[in-house]
């Protein structure tokens, strides 16, 4: 196997040129998988000296993200703190301190993991994904890039430069909360997130993410728009609590079986809900 540190974008564009090349920033999923035999590269190509894939800034309306930037520096943003709170406060809750100063927010959403914590929050910001390649660029939504466990719609001549959250224009209501096996760096069973904007007693607007019940962590948009306008109270609730169980189609696995997944997310809204009463 070949290592090789790249500087700038125009030498990993040429690296990934090459047959069997793999991308190594944090490494806290690569190096897991190469000592697994679960992947085997040619050549591992060390982005993490690329200063165009690192740091957090606002463009317009936007919040960007560099696809190499440290879930630590992150958490530790201003900025995100500001614009996307939620995001800050699910990475504070991802692996350890240690995984968190060497992970990256790029290398999480290209494991596709359907189980991935940090998907949930850019989910619900409705995060657009930048993806890079020697003939062309293009802006997939992150909804769109999961293509099933482990799968994204990244081509082998490509990589994610950066990460576009449009900034909310309305004050939200933050929750997130994931069910495991132990209470700390724990993979969760099932995992719920949601945004929402209630005025007088009246639901604004409605985001809801789950995580760990499909083969991608999901945005519940057919959910959002039934429950969209509707006043919160208990009966509401109720009817929410059965709505989310109809949407998902969890599996049965070693972690938990489908129905106690469903049984988790039905009682994660609930929780979400009752928070936000009056």
């Amino acid at each position: 196997m070949q290592y090789q540190r790249v500087a700038n974008e125009r030498q990993l564009l040429e690296g990934l040129s090459q047959p069997g090349s793999v991308i190594l920033c944090g490494g806290t999923d690569v190096i897991v998988k190469m000592r697994s035999g679960m992947l085997q590269p040619k050549i591992l190509l060390d982005i993490s000296r690329v200063e165009s894939l690192h740091g957090i800034r606002v463009e317009g309306s936007s919040l960007i993200i560099g696809a190499a930037t440290l879930e630590s520096d992150i958490i530790r943003s201003p900025l995100v703190s500001q614009h996307a709170p939620l995001l800050g406060s699910v990475l504070k809750q991802l692996g350890s301190v240690q995984i968190r100063n060497r992970g990256t927010l790029g290398g999480n959403i290209v494991n596709a993991s359907p189980a991935a914590d940090s998907a949930i929050p850019l989910l619900l910001y409705n995060t657009e994904v930048q993806l890079v390649s020697l003939a062309d660029e293009r802006w997939v939504r992150l909804e769109d890039f999961f293509a099933g466990p482990g799968r994204t719609k990244l081509e082998p001549d490509e990589f994610v430069r950066t990460l576009r959250l449009p900034i909310p224009d309305s004050g939200f209501q933050t929750f997130f909360h994931k069910v495991g096996k132990r209470n700390a760096l724990t993979i969760a069973i099932a995992s719920l997130g949601m945004l929402l904007n209630l005025v007088d007693g009246v639901i604004r607007e409605l985001r809801i993410a789950v995580g760990s019940v499909a083969p991608t962590p999901l945005r519940l948009r057919q959910l959002e728009e039934q429950l969209a306008g509707r006043t919160l109270d208990t009966g509401f609730i109720e009817r929410a609590c059965e709505l989310v169980a109809a949407s998902i189609s969890p599996i049965s696995d070693i972690r938990a079986s489908a129905d106690y997944r469903k049984n988790v997310i039905g009682n994660l809204l609930v929780r979400a809900l009752q928070a936000q009463m009056p």
